[in-house]
């Protein structure tokens, strides 16, 4: 009988040929490092982290947002529309309805909570360039949490990383 960890490794390694991932075996490794952690929570805190930092590095190293002078591309088109705003400065982590900025926003524009559904969140402006990040394209992320764990992780915007890994053990 193959066991569950068996089967996440199986269908990742092949979620991973398909679409001809140059990296294949470093993240096999990743993978095998995730799966070695027995202890439940301290996996999904693990795997969490793993996930922020992937998405972080993908946002920053292809400047996804196109952030210049603190304004992104959202920011710079009102200002170019003459829309009037409070502030067109720190993207999505301003909320124009509440009038100030998310609590776990840092001073160099970096958050101090990880949260996965702000990071995957994508506004109009880059839905409309092609970009759109689910879980299920990540392989970090796809085999390893069931659809409710996905949905909830999706849309928990602005809480804290022990709130959402709280949320998502509530969904296991």
């Amino acid at each position: 009988m193959i066991s569950c960890d068996e089967k996440i490794y199986k269908k990742t390694k092949k979620f991973l040929e398909e679409k001809n991932d140059p990296n294949i075996l470093e993240k096999l490794k990743v993978i095998e490092e995730v799966l070695n952690i027995k202890n439940k929570e301290e996996r999904l805190y693990y795997l969490y982290d793993l996930i922020c930092n992937y998405l972080d590095k993908e946002f920053k190293d292809n400047n996804i947002c196109e952030f210049k002078c603190d304004i992104c591309i959202r920011g710079r088109d009102a200002i170019d529309r003459k829309i009037k705003k409070e502030t067109y400065k720190n993207g999505c982590c301003y909320n124009d309805m509440s009038k100030q900025n998310c609590m776990y926003l840092e001073e160099d524009g970096t958050c101090k909570t990880k949260n996965i559904g702000c990071k995957l969140f994508t506004c109009h402006y880059l839905k409309k360039k092609g970009y759109k990040y689910r879980l299920n394209n990540i392989y970090l992320a796809k085999y390893f949490f069931n659809l409710r764990q996905k949905f909830y992780i999706e849309s928990a915007f602005r809480l804290s990383k022990e709130e959402v890994i709280k949320g998502i053990l509530e969904r296991g």
